[in-house]
């Protein structure tokens, strides 16, 4: 790995403490401005040393299990630095293998990247390429969250090997609600810490939903609402979770519907899982909407829609059980599944296509991005659903 020395300065600067006054930490660095100068991640050896070090024991173990310590960092581009803490993150170590890593970077005080605090960098292979980034802009067209999912140039320490295009991803902070000009509400999760440990409930034959059942409801967010609509909000998933309550008196089932036909649409399970889901409390409805997240579409190809209720984990099975809900899913399906849905979508985004791909093939050369397989997964959902509603 071949180091130039550009931001030598800067890599003593956060080993010395007293010169820490001296950096503008109020900058908030711009799309544009990155892919002007690049994002340069900028750590202490000492601190990059123990990063690779959890990085090859997560290798050896295949599993990240360290995702609590963080690093000194700094974000540096152009003439704007920011302060910020970094660590590796995924669970799977193709967010490690080869020379594109995957971050989780948080901005300490005022600076903020791309207008928030908090998000990760990773390799573009990761979300397979393009694909995540119509998953985001769907969900975003569709009146649903979606994250920022950007492809920008990173630096890391100034390593020939470790430069290149990476992914830019939300984390699930207020600031995607602001972004998007959504009500600020409690962002909730599951906590997966159990799922990733398997010697619990090894030998159970229904150990996901066990596991679903006992994992505990956490806030992603804290900042522009009251403490109590938290307690709320945390009360409402939690009576769904244990079958105290319907889904109708926890969700808004229409975007739920759309959420699991986009899905749907882009073939992929992984981002439906429980582990994976995020959801959104609008202090508004007073219910429960999804947070798109990892849609995982390498599985676009399979084009099947796989959206009846027996094959749904059980976090849904409480859905189906609504007819409201199964109404709202088949006007969903018939609707997306439509051509001039993906048309509209390809047509008012193709120069934003263009300079994404051109980005991606700085990456990956031979990348090509085919817009014909998700006409085709229309197609296929379409075909499948009329089946299964003759039987």
């Amino acid at each position: 790995m071949k180091r130039t020395l550009n931001y030598l300065g800067c890599l003593i600067f956060i080993m010395n403490i007293s010169c820490a006054q001296q950096v503008n930490n109020t900058n908030s660095l711009t799309l544009h401005e990155i892919n002007e100068d690049q994002l340069h991640i900028v750590m202490a050896d000492s601190s990059f040393e123990k990063i690779v070090e959890i990085r090859d024991k997560a290798i050896k173990e295949n599993l990240l299990r360290d995702k609590k310590q963080y690093f000194k960092a700094l974000l540096i581009c152009g003439d704007d630095t920011v302060k910020a803490s970094i660590r590796l993150k995924g669970d799977h170590t193709d967010h490690l293998k080869g020379n594109r890593w995957s971050y989780r970077v948080k901005i300490k005080n005022k600076g903020k990247v791309l207008g928030e605090s908090k998000f990760s960098i990773q390799g573009v292979h990761t979300r397979v390429f393009m694909n995540e980034w119509i998953f985001h802009e769907l969900l975003k067209q569709e009146g649903l969250i979606g994250l920022q999912y950007e492809f920008i140039p990173v630096k890391v320490n100034e390593i020939d090997s470790l430069g290149g295009i990476y992914a830019f991803e939300s984390h699930f902070k207020t600031e995607i609600l602001t972004i998007q000009g959504k009500e600020i509400g409690p962002i909730m999760k599951f906590n997966e810490d159990d799922f990733w440990d398997y010697t619990i409930h090894a030998n159970s034959e229904n150990r996901d939903s066990i596991l679903m059942v006992e994992s505990e409801i956490t806030l992603t967010n804290k900042k522009g609402f009251k403490k109590e609509l938290g307690i709320k909000s945390v009360s409402l998933l939690q009576g769904y979770k244990l079958n105290l309550k319907l889904a109708e008196e926890v969700f808004d089932l229409k975007k739920w519907a759309t959420f699991l036909t986009i899905n749907g649409l882009m073939a992929s399970k992984h981002g439906l899982r429980w582990h994976n889901l995020r959801f959104y409390y609008n202090p508004t409805t007073e219910l429960i909407e999804p947070i798109g997240f990892d849609s995982g579409t390498w599985q676009l190809q399979k084009g099947a829609w796989f959206l009846e209720s027996s094959k749904m984990e059980a976090f849904y099975q409480g859905f189906y059980k609504s007819e409201t809900f199964k109404k709202y899913l088949q006007e969903e399906t018939k609707r997306l599944s439509n051509r001039s849905v993906m048309k509209t979508f390809f047509d008012n985004r193709s120069e934003d296509f263009k300079s994404k791909v051109k980005l991606i093939q700085a990456e990956k050369q031979d990348y090509k991005f085919w817009p014909i397989s998700f006409y085709n997964t229309q197609d296929s959902i379409l075909s499948d659903y009329n089946r299964l509603l003759k039987k």
